[in-house]
């Protein structure tokens, strides 16, 4: 979908003095093995590696005994997540972490069955929507899987979904930074749409570090995460690139500005873009 985008300058507001930041990325990109080590156990803080956000874009974090993500919830949706034992060697034919969405109404569910690779982050899932009409009358089901496999230092490199026609996205990484994206579909062959991701700009001469290491697939990345995107603040889909994105031009060369306001401490409190605030919410975090 072409974009029609009005250009704006990058604002990053810094509460505080000067602050000290740590990298969530690095820059090799070769795919990892998918091999099945099914005693890893599901650790967020090996993706958020200074601190979880407590909230983000009006959703509430959750967490278990073990500091798992249990719940995201928001006034649209509610995200269970429910874990395996992984202490035994489990089969390869169940999944190891079970994600559920349901709509406010309970009338459109996502049952996600998410199988882990050896370093716990989801190389296959096999999603199940189950919609159910107002008045109980009818309901429906349908099927969609997904695959992903990632680089040597466990960031997304390639995401494969059935819907769509079988869309393949494919990752490119420069210095720890996703520098493009492009998407690809298996049955139409004219469908591809590819995304430069820029860390500096016109306004912005120098990298915002990505301290809270945070990934906005669909905003920032030009990727269709849709309603896997609640995987990644589980832990569950790869590690965040080094720096925060702030501009983005697709093949069209529509552009989009991003900005970002941090705390005191260095970490995002408030995204704005221009395309998507035109006629969605603001997307704040809290820590």
């Amino acid at each position: 979908m072409k974009k029609i985008i009005t250009m704006a300058y990058l604002s990053v507001a810094v509460l505080g003095a000067t602050m000290t930041f740590t990298s969530c990325g690095s820059n090799n990109d070769e795919p990892k093995g998918e091999v099945v080590e099914t005693g890893t156990e599901v650790n967020p803080l090996r993706v958020f590696t200074g601190g979880m956000p407590v909230s983000f874009a009006g959703a509430t974090i959750l967490k278990n005994i073990k500091g798992q993500v249990s719940t995201i919830q928001s006034k649209d949706e509610m995200v269970t997540f429910e874990y395996k034992d992984m202490s035994t060697h489990a089969s390869e034919a169940q999944p190891q972490v079970v994600m559920t969405i349901k709509d406010e109404k309970a009338t459109l569910t996502y049952v996600c069955n998410l199988y882990l690779g050896k370093d716990g982050f989801v190389k296959h899932c096999d999603e199940t929507k189950i919609s159910q009409s107002h008045l109980n009358k009818g309901s429906g089901t349908g099927k969609e899987t997904w695959d992903f496999t990632y680089n040597n230092d466990g960031q997304l490199l390639t995401m494969l979904r059935s819907d769509g026609g079988y869309k393949k996205t494919t990752i490119k990484y420069q210095d720890g930074n996703i520098v493009e994206t492009t998407t690809t579909s298996a049955v139409y062959s004219d469908h591809k749409h590819s995304y430069k991701i820029f860390y500096t700009s016109e306004s912005a001469l120098s990298p915002i570090v990505n301290k809270g290491c945070l990934m906005l697939f669909d905003y920032t990345l030009g990727i269709d995460m849709d309603e896997m995107q609640y995987a990644y603040y589980a832990g569950l889909l790869g590690k965040a690139t080094k720096n925060l994105p702030v501009k983005q031009v697709d093949n069209e060369n529509d552009t989009d500005h991003f900005t970002w306001t941090l705390n005191s401490n260095g970490y995002p409190i408030f995204f704005k873009s221009d395309y998507y605030n035109s006629y969605s919410y603001p997307y704040s975090f809290s820590w």
